[in-house]
């Protein structure tokens, strides 16, 4: 087991956060009333290369269709969901092991009045670092003590799997390591589901595998109809649209990730589903069609 200052350094590594972090404890955007609806919190964010954006891609192509000269700045988008007597948390940030600028998810938190022993339920897209680090508090205890904790069974036993380091490159062990050191503390808190499945009340699973082999997406209904919280599914508020073929370098398996990406924009212009993104500044929006591909449409 790698202790963490290990796998700071080796998440250092494969990012490249560069010391300017935009992003900070805040409310990024809300949907309906704050007593029964949506509020999505930020846990800060960092820079990371564009070449990060496509593998096999030229780089100046990538730059032109992001509009980046420089490293690309990433958001970490927390969404919080209150129904009825539930408070319904969707990822959990990076906590303060992970990289310098994220980490901001009890401050956020603190911002938006929401107190972390009312959240009854926490659902995770997948275990990467950003998205289940901050499970723990700075005393290795769950953020959210009153919670039930929820992740597919399948992406469980993938970073669980003790010959996980083996498909891994070497700079992301660490993100093996400490997969299995939050699941190893949050212990038998911790409840395995399937796609397919009511995680939280009103609220169903659906599978976005590829980016991670258990990726899920999750779907609920508000009076305007659908909405989709999607994780990593779409990274990006112009490549992950404008280029659905275009392949992340942070994409487990690439392949499967553009047949995803594809059917979930597909099924959000379908649907007329709001989509919110785990990375998309501004988080909250809608897909369009744009000849051939789709475009991220935000509020006005």
């Amino acid at each position: 087991m790698l202790d963490r200052r290990c796998m700071l350094a080796a998440g250092a590594a494969l990012l490249l956060p560069t010391g300017r972090f935009p992003a900070s404890a805040q409310v990024v955007a809300r949907i309906g009333a704050d007593a029964a609806g949506v509020t999505v919190l930020s846990d800060g964010g960092f820079e990371m290369p564009a070449a990060m954006l496509a593998r096999d891609i030229d780089i100046a192509q990538v730059r032109d269709a992001a509009k980046v000269e420089g490293p690309l700045t990433t958001v970490l988008n927390v969404t919080c969901l209150k129904r009825g007597q539930d408070t319904i948390v969707f990822d959990c940030g990076s906590g303060a092991n992970f990289l310098p600028g994220t980490g901001k998810l009890a401050a956020s938190l603190e911002t938006a009045g929401i107190a972390p022993d009312s959240v009854t339920h926490v659902l995770f897209t997948h275990l990467h670092p950003d998205h289940l680090w901050g499970a723990l508090d700075d005393f290795d205890t769950p953020l959210f003590p009153n919670a039930r904790w929820l992740a597919g069974a399948e992406e469980v036993g993938y970073w669980t799997n003790p010959k996980v380091y083996e498909g891994l490159p070497e700079d992301r062990h660490a993100f093996a390591a400490g997969a299995q050191r939050v699941l190893k503390e949050l212990g038998d808190r911790l409840e395995t589901r399937t796609p397919g499945q009511d995680w939280a009340p009103g609220v169903t699973a659906f599978s976005t595998a590829g980016h991670t082999p258990g990726h899920v997406s999750f779907a609920f209904n508000d009076a305007q109809g659908p909405v989709y919280v999607v994780g990593d599914a779409l990274t990006h508020p112009v490549i992950s649209f404008a280029h659905p073929d275009w392949r992340p370098a942070s994409d487990h398996d690439p392949d499967r990730a553009v047949a995803t990406r594809r059917a979930l924009l597909e099924r959000a212009v379908a649907e007329k589903a709001r989509i919110i993104g785990y990375h998309l500044p501004g988080a909250i929006g809608r897909v369009e069609k744009q000849g051939a591909a789709y475009r991220f449409v935000q509020p006005a």
